[in-house]
């Protein structure tokens, strides 16, 4: 008999499994069982052991890139902007790789190609500092992982991304 029907234990006769009473007696069905309604639900059949290996192992790499990447280098954790970056990027920082330098100290001048972010540290994913405007002239050092850390009037404004730059055009006179 398929999954569809059920007997009649009292006359034997066939009816549809979502009936409640049989065709032939009248007498009540008993009500069918809901499969997987119980505590006894069986996930093995779900989580073969390589699903289970292969969560855990995502759960692993997973954070471990989120503890990288929560933690900033030792020489970037110390400073504290003041105040948010005015709009002539004077703004000036506590301590650390934002403090105040003199400007023949920090490297040599580059213009933004075009509106530049600076950001707080070598990441695209750091938080804003500044806004570069185009043909904007910065002094740019440090260059590690394809960033520089830049400067404007002596005050460091954190890093720009080296594709962003460009060396300034030479006047001939």
């Amino acid at each position: 008999m398929g999954g569809s029907y059920r007997q009649c234990v009292e006359c034997g006769k066939r009816a549809l499994s979502i009936a409640t009473r049989c065709p032939g007696c009248g007498r009540e069905l008993p009500a069918p069982a809901v499969p997987g309604s119980g505590p006894d639900l069986d996930l093995r059949r779900f989580l073969s052991p390589r699903v289970v290996g292969g969560v855990l192992a995502a759960a692993v790499v997973t954070v471990a890139a989120l503890g990288r990447n929560s933690h900033p280098p030792e020489h970037e954790s110390s400073f504290i902007p003041a105040d948010s970056l005015a709009a002539d990027s004077t703004t000036a920082y506590s301590e650390g790789a934002y403090a105040a330098v003199a400007p023949e100290s920090v490297g040599e001048p580059f213009v933004a190609r075009d509106w530049t972010n600076v950001r707080r540290s070598r990441s695209t994913r750091a938080e804003l500092e500044a806004l570069l405007t185009p043909g904007d002239t910065v002094l740019a050092d440090s260059l590690e992982r394809g960033w520089y850390r830049v400067a404007l009037d002596g005050e460091v404004l954190g890093y720009v991304h080296r594709s962003t730059l460009m060396r300034p055009a030479v006047r001939a006179e």
